[in-house]
């Protein structure tokens, strides 16, 4: 599959790599749509956001949408939750995943976002998309 990976600043490669393989309570997500945002920007622009810089080749793009191509819902429609709470912390126990301590989002550490083809994702942070929305923009469309 295609890869597009951000190695510095303003240096964007694509790559081939393997499709990735789904375990279980995670899905592959065939990319459909990607919005870019201002943090994408500013680490294509700067290397870097805040007080994290890239320290290795990474994959933007945390704003998706795709089709499920493995499992029980083959073939759905999703929006994809790019915040991935742990579900075990006191904050997530309370039902406010968005304080999770443990929350893992595409981008920097080493867990890739979806400018590539396919994604695998947690199950449980895929919503499904009603046949009634309108079809996707195009693919790595801007937001």
């Amino acid at each position: 599959m295609r890869v597009l990976r951000l190695h510095d600043r303003r240096d964007l490669r694509l790559h081939d790599e393997p499709v990735p393989e789904a375990a279980p309570g995670e899905s592959l997500v065939r990319v459909v749509s990607v919005g870019l945002c201002g943090s994408d920007v500013h680490w294509l622009v700067e290397g870097g956001i805040g007080s994290q810089f890239l320290d290795a080749p990474m994959v933007l793009g945390h704003e998706f949408a795709g089709v499920i191509k493995s499992g029980a819902r083959e073939g759905e429609r999703v929006a994809v939750d790019p915040a991935i709470a742990c579900g075990n912390c006191e904050f997530c126990l309370e039902g406010n995943p968005n304080f999770c301590t443990s929350l893992r989002f595409p981008g920097p550490g080493g867990y890739d976002g979806a400018l590539q083809e396919y994604v695998v994702w947690p199950t449980r942070f895929l919503h499904l998309l009603p046949d009634s929305r309108t079809p996707f923009p195009p693919l790595m469309g801007r937001c």
